[in-house]
């Protein structure tokens, strides 16, 4: 669904809603005088700010879909916020009225003419509010519109109302006290825990405040399992309307060119965006850097720890050296059979992908072809060529920089 398309069925979700409750507070309004049904009176003013509510969920979608301009460049995709923080003082509002209504009305037993019809006033005004409840719930989740929620949570409110107005009517009539004031109590502290909770959200969401830490979390795992990344920061995420928007800076290697650093990028924003639909847009900044620890990777014959004799071949070589490094020189290493020794075709494009999935960044050879090469490359590993019969003094000539970089293969063919 669109974005467009999205804000237009939020738009009309929150005006049929709006009809209702405005179609339901006259009915309510004109029985509840014409029988002295005070409650069923104060049901109608209940209503009357649905109606606002309704009205101002309307036009916080219908000024979200302005476009930017000049003096809103990121939209008008707050105009929802803001919606939804009117609706959660609205529904705040009518929560306290509630509940000062209900005290009074403990000691007030009313006089109520034409039981049967106020009784199905608030029975069908009940049915009627579910109905609307779970239709704009239903829509807030298709759009994640936060406006249309607070709606939906009102409405079901008003559900609760409507029942305490049809077994406040029906006890009232047996001339039962205290009922009528107790049970409005106890709902109206649950309409407050409604209207506390939506307008805690509204105001974060204006304030910035990350939506989600659980999306964080996923959004962290899917860059973590970027190949080409190797670190990030800054990680934010915001709720502007229905959408979220967020950024982050992310660490590659200073050899890698622009376009494969672009490539990483729009990887990660493409990910990000399958994952969460309500993601508008996501920025990635790529920060080159140079880092002292290295996986390096040495062709060796045997593996016998750094005392292992380095090979001229690649794709062929019989075992690999993996050596971490670090600020203090070498941390540890491990010696690895190469699996694609026996390939009749492409040895060197799956020993380059073998290295890849040991995470080597370093690979220091004799002689590499072309497709190897470039592959190589690609997946951001870097590579020199060989200087030393060891791979102790393959090492010892990386860390103190005696090694010359290959910045072209040695030969054409692998």
């Amino acid at each position: 669904m669109t974005k467009t398309t999205s804000l237009k069925k939020g738009e009309r979700a929150a005006l049929v809603s709006t009809a209702v409750s405005f179609i339901l507070t006259l009915v309510k309004a004109a029985v509840g005088i014409l029988s002295g049904s005070l409650v069923l009176v104060s049901d109608a003013l209940e209503s009357a700010s649905d109606i606002i509510s309704g009205i101002a969920s309307f036009f916080g979608l219908k000024l979200s879909q302005r476009k930017p301009n000049e003096k809103f460049p990121y939209g008008y995709y707050k105009a929802e916020n803001l919606s939804s923080l009117f609706i959660s003082m609205i529904i705040t509002y009518g929560a306290i009225r509630l509940l000062l209504e209900g005290y009074q009305r403990i000691f007030v037993i009313p006089n109520i003419q034409y039981p049967i019809l106020t009784l199905g006033v608030a029975g069908i005004s009940g049915l009627v509010a579910f109905i609307n409840s779970k239709y704009l719930e239903r829509v807030s989740k298709e759009i994640n519109s936060q406006s249309l929620e607070a709606t939906a949570k009102d409405r079901l409110k008003d559900m609760f109302v409507s029942f305490i107005v049809f077994v406040t009517v029906l006890l009232s009539y047996y001339k039962i006290p205290y009922v009528e004031g107790l049970i409005t109590i106890v709902i109206s502290i649950i309409v407050l825990r409604f209207g506390f909770f939506t307008l805690k959200d509204s105001v974060f969401a204006l304030m910035d405040v990350s939506p989600s830490k659980k999306k964080e979390h996923v959004i962290e795992k899917l860059i973590k399992n970027t190949e080409g990344v190797d670190g990030f920061e800054g990680l934010k995420l915001r709720k502007s309307g229905p959408f979220v928007f967020g950024e982050v800076s992310i660490k590659i290697k200073k050899f890698a060119n622009v376009d494969r650093a672009h490539e990483i990028a729009d990887k990660i924003e493409n990910k990000i965006k399958e994952k969460f639909e309500e993601v508008q847009a996501f920025t990635v900044h790529v920060e080159p850097y140079e880092t002292k620890k290295h996986r390096v990777a040495i062709p060796i014959k045997k593996p016998k720890g750094l005392e292992s004799e380095v090979v001229e071949h690649f794709g062929r070589a019989d075992y690999f050296l993996f050596v971490e490094t670090g600020k203090g020189g070498i941390s540890k290493f491990y010696s690895k059979k190469n699996p694609n020794k026996s390939r009749a075709v492409r040895a060197g494009l799956s020993t380059v992908h073998f290295l890849v999935k040991e995470k080597a960044d370093i690979l220091i050879t004799k002689e590499m072809g072309e497709i190897s090469f470039h592959s190589a490359r690609d997946n951001l590993i870097d590579i020199y060529q060989t200087k030393g019969r060891t791979a102790k003094n393959v090492i010892d000539n990386f860390l103190k920089d005696n090694l010359t970089k290959l910045t072209k293969p040695t030969r054409k063919k692998d």
